[in-house]
C-alpha cells in the first residue's frame, strides 16, 4: 500500500507570475541531450533602440507552471561595461515565446 510519502511534495503550480516582462528574440543551442541553452538576446529598450547581449551565464534552470502555463525559468547573469547584470528568461513552451525579466 501506498502511503504518499513524498507525493506532490512540490507545488504543482506557482501561481501568477508578478515579474515585469518584455519579449526578446533569444538564440540559443541545443545540447547533444537536447537541453536549451540562451545563447544571445535582443531587446528593445524604450526609445526604441535594438540591444543585444552576446554573452549569457546560466546559473540555473527550472521548468515550472506558471497559473497552469509551461515556463522553463533561466536565471542568468551578464558583463557589460566591467558591470554585471542578473536577469531571468522565461521560455513558454507551449508558444516558443521568450520573455526578459531584468534582476535576479
Amino acid at each position: 500500500m501506498n502511503m504518499g510519502i513524498g507525493i506532490n511534495a512540490r507545488r504543482p503550480d506557482e501561481g501568477e507570475l508578478n515579474r515585469p516582462q518584455e519579449e526578446v528574440a533569444c538564440g540559443v543551442w541545443f545540447t547533444s541531450t537536447g537541453d536549451i541553452m540562451p545563447k544571445k538576446l535582443k531587446y528593445r529598450d524604450k526609445e526604441g533602440g535594438i540591444h543585444s547581449i552576446d554573452q549569457i551565464r546560466v546559473l540555473w534552470k527550472e521548468s515550472r507552471r506558471y497559473c497552469g502555463i509551461p515556463v522553463w525559468e533561466y536565471c542568468c547573469r551578464t558583463v557589460y561595461e566591467n558591470r554585471e547584470y542578473l536577469f531571468r528568461l522565461y521560455y513558454y513552451t507551449e508558444t516558443g515565446c521568450w520573455k526578459l525579466s531584468w534582476g535576479g
